[in-house]
């Protein structure tokens, strides 16, 4: 007989393997502070006007501590009367974690109520262990009564946010292009967030919301969702960022080369009043002076995280990065905020409370071996290519 080509086609040699995904690390409910490090007193990297606390401080003081629903709070001190004082620093946590990030990493953070107020300071970020070497991602961050959130980096020279570009890789709005720590004093390149919903009183109003954050060697992509738009998987063992849409913030390797800039990343909460960034931009419909504000404890009733988890993903890979047309970064627009940071509304301030709950998932592996095993079975079949006898 004669022989039998048989094709193959190329699609179906070719199949898409996950990576090994898993819950590297989970802060929620009862062990939420478990594995975190509380720094005490002024931060001399991030001037401003408060004295972070200790934790053996925060025993008494409970600035940190699970509420009814079992959410983490975070919060200043909102009680103590500072008028006696004319240097008075108001008492605030800054925390961060044991644990360090790796690339390949997604971390998910579900808040029902950022801090805000005049002269209020807060930010979820990372820090390399060497700042500025190793990077910094803020993740959450602004001051004051603004509304949106801003996102940035904060890196050694040569890390850019693309200017020119021939699809949008980003919902949100360009500031600034420059994430050199030494330009126009530690701005960072900055995306501010398209929601007014994503900081501020409506944030809190709105039933808060998730941020997401994928770090990979394709680069950082930061992804905010309201309340009633919060992916179905994305409090599951099973987030999957390419069906995310567009991220909020993007930032392409092809202009910031993440082994170049990161290092393994520590994840921080903080609070600060004043400073280089609320007290830099402070003004109308804030009134006074920032420093004013200080003594008064009413001032910071809705200054405080309420947090429902924190989940850490690593083995994470990116497939679907959108590529600028053009790396060129130089110049930017002027951001009306600088961020200055080196490593309206709810009512009341949240109470503090004994017991907890969990409100995040269990670890999970993606199970990738399916697609492995039917692409080597169809791979081996290759060899044959000829079938019957000559």
């Amino acid at each position: 007989m004669r022989p039998t080509l048989v094709f193959l086609s190329f699609s179906t040699l070719i199949f898409p393997v996950s990576a090994e995904i898993t819950l590297f690390q989970n802060y929620s409910g009862s062990t939420f502070f478990d594995r975190w490090t509380f720094f005490s007193g002024a931060d001399l990297k991030t001037p401003g006007n408060v004295l972070y606390i200790s934790e053996q401080q925060n025993n008494d003081l409970k600035l940190a501590f699970l509420n009814e629903a079992g959410n983490a709070i975070i919060k200043v001190d909102n009680t103590t009367d500072g008028s006696a004082d004319p240097n008075y620093g108001r008492a605030s946590i800054k925390i961060s974690s044991n644990d360090s990030i790796p690339l390949g990493s997604l971390i998910i953070m579900d808040a029902v109520h950022l801090p805000f107020g005049c002269s209020v300071w807060p930010a979820f970020w990372t820090s390399g262990q060497v700042w500025p070497d190793q990077g910094e991602i803020d993740m959450v961050e602004n001051v004051n009564l603004q509304t949106a959130n801003q996102y940035s980096l904060h890196t050694l020279q040569g890390c850019q946010h693309p200017q020119s570009l021939a699809d949008p890789i980003e919902t949100g709005q360009f500031i600034s292009s420059d994430c050199f720590n030494q330009t126009n004093g530690n701005e960072g390149c900055v995306v501010r967030d398209p929601s007014n919903n994503s900081f501020g009183s409506a944030f809190a109003k709105n039933g808060g919301g998730v941020f997401a954050t994928l770090w990979t060697s394709v680069g950082i992509k930061i992804w905010f969702f309201q309340r009633g738009s919060i992916p179905a998987d994305i409090g599951t063992p099973s987030p999957n960022p390419s069906a995310w849409g567009t991220p909020s913030a993007n930032y392409p390797a092809s202009s910031c080369p993440m082994s170049q800039f990161f290092g393994a990343q520590t994840l921080i909460f903080n609070i600060q009043l004043c400073g280089q960034f609320a007290g830099g931009t402070y003004g109308p419909p804030c009134q006074g002076q920032c420093t004013d504000l200080i003594q008064h404890p009413e001032n910071y009733n809705d200054a405080y995280f309420e947090i429902k988890y924190v989940n850490v993903f690593t083995g994470v890979e990116d497939n679907t990065n959108i590529t600028p047309s053009s790396s060129s970064a130089s110049g930017g627009s002027s951001s009306t905020s600088a961020s200055g940071k080196t490593s309206s509304s709810s009512t009341g301030a949240p109470s503090q409370t004994s017991g907890s709950s969990s409100n995040a998932a269990m670890p999970n592996v993606y199970p990738s071996l399916e697609l492995m095993a039917l692409s080597m079975a169809i791979t081996s079949t290759i060899g044959v290519l000829f079938s019957g006898a000559l």
